[in-house]
């Protein structure tokens, strides 16, 4: 891992989404004003306000299990579109979310940053891929998608999800002094009428497991 970055998607989503091992939004970042309540979005990120998901969340080694609640506290307008708003229960930061056609848009504020990504086509078949760039820090950053698996059964924490979709993200940025330093390589797995069910990150030299979060308790 490199100094002076910090990944910004984790989250994912965090139920992110890179790591998801802290709040990718800065607590002193915008907040856009809320609209209120919501109705639920594309059938693989299905959120509604109120809704609360528990995942279990492990590092290096499966050591240090921590059961992690992410809620759904409304819609907000980006830009003229609308957002469902979701954070770690009792914390302030927040990532935004807007599934429309199967594809869902994420925005991230990093410090003054606002960021906007695309973490998931759920329309699209096996093998598509997709690019986001930006700037985190000062420092080009990139995002780089592919659809890995779609239809597949997958079971967590003991519980069988049919018509799973895998996406995989490789990340790296452009550090002066240093080149191309890769931070992420990371599976997301999505059910439908769910969410997020599972993402694991691999150390990118080693390709060994350095963290992962496991739908615990489905939104309810």
């Amino acid at each position: 891992m490199f100094k002076n970055i910090k990944p910004v998607f984790g989250g994912i989503l965090c139920i992110a989404f890179v790591s998801c091992k802290k709040d990718i939004v800065s607590e002193n970042a915008a907040v856009p004003e809320s609209t209120g309540n919501t109705a639920a979005a594309a059938s693989y990120l299905p959120y509604n306000n109120g809704t609360v998901y528990t995942y279990s969340d492990s590092t290096a080694g499966g050591a240090a299990l921590v059961s992690s609640a992410i809620k759904v506290s409304g819609d907000t307008i980006i830009d003229g579109k609308t957002f469902s708003a979701t954070a770690a229960e009792n914390s302030k930061s927040y990532n935004y979310y807007n599934s429309t056609d199967g594809i869902t848009t994420l925005v991230t504020y990093n410090g003054e940053d606002k960021i906007t990504t695309t973490v998931l086509k759920a329309n699209e078949p096996v093998g598509t891929v997709w690019k986001d760039e930006f700037l985190s820090a000062g420092i080009p950053t990139t995002y780089e998608w592919k659809i890995v698996a779609r239809g597949i059964n997958r079971t967590v924490k003991g519980v069988s999800y049919l018509n799973v979709i895998q996406v995989h993200l490789n990340g790296y940025a452009e550090v002066p002094g240093q080149g191309k330093v890769v931070f992420a390589n990371t599976d997301y797995y999505y059910a439908p009428n769910i969410g997020l069910i599972e993402n694991t990150s691999f150390n990118p030299a080693t390709g060994k497991v350095e963290f992962q979060r496991l739908l615990q308790k489905p939104g309810a």
